[in-house]
């Protein structure tokens, strides 16, 4: 993409009770591409992941309001997102890489596919696709304590930057449960909203309350006329 004819977007402007977050899903892997669970097994980006984080990079250098106003960076410590956030945040800022914003930690069913999943232990996977809070995956996490993980994780990185713009790279997991929390959406609730890989992703934090506000969400005009711009959302099939 010629950064110089990048689309822009259209933000309201942050006010000064507000901390905002700008919220990314780390590019695409190799088992991504297969729809395979990754959790907390490492995998890298593949060619269109590097692709799509360098796209989005260089809208992010164009829109100044962005890149050039954000005061602090994060990302998961999983390679998949703190490549991602390297690859955005160029020289511009050091992401500091913290393990409480991994995936979900899928246990023995990471790297399988959902009908792996289903041959290899159908109660559990049964319980995935129901979404019952308190029913942890042999191994891993129960969705409970993920979404427990996340909130005070966020809830922390708010707190540390009151009144400022911050970067936060992570997990599809990650932005789900971050969406849940802006929308009083309940865990049990099937997920109807998208998390594609490197879309952008913003929210205002209310300082008194915490409350969190979506400003932009799975916004791709950064890959408009590229060919990373037809990005699925590899659980479309609403497994979690």
């Amino acid at each position: 993409m010629d950064s110089a004819h990048a689309p822009q977007t259209h933000l309201p402007d942050k006010s000064e009770r507000h901390t905002r977050l700008v919220l990314v899903r780390h590019g695409e892997t190799p088992w991504n591409a297969e729809k395979r669970f990754q959790g907390h097994t490492d995998i890298g980006l593949n060619d269109r992941g590097l692709q799509q984080a360098r796209s989005l990079g260089a809208y992010l250098r164009h829109d100044t309001r962005i890149l050039q106003n954000t005061n602090a960076a994060y990302c998961s410590d999983l390679t998949r997102a703190r490549l991602t956030a390297e690859i955005l945040l160029d020289t511009q800022l050091a992401p500091v890489s913290r393990t409480d914003l991994r995936e979900r930690d899928y246990g023995h069913f990471s790297g399988m596919t959902a009908e792996e999943m289903a041959a290899h232990d159908p109660a559990q996977y049964q319980a995935l696709r129901d979404r019952i809070p308190d029913r942890a995956i042999s191994g891993g996490e129960s969705l409970l304590a993920f979404y427990d993980r996340i909130k005070t994780a966020v809830a922390c990185i708010l707190n540390d930057h009151p009144g400022q713009q911050v970067m936060l790279v992570a997990h599809g997991g990650v932005l789900d449960c971050v969406y849940r929390m802006a929308t009083q959406t309940p865990l049990q609730t099937t997920r109807t909203w998208l998390l594609p890989n490197c879309a952008l992703n913003i929210l205002d934090a209310e300082h008194e309350t915490g409350e969190l506000q979506i400003r932009l969400w799975a916004d791709l005009n950064h890959l408009k006329n590229t060919e990373q711009h037809n990005i699925g959302d590899e659980v479309d099939g609403r497994v979690a």
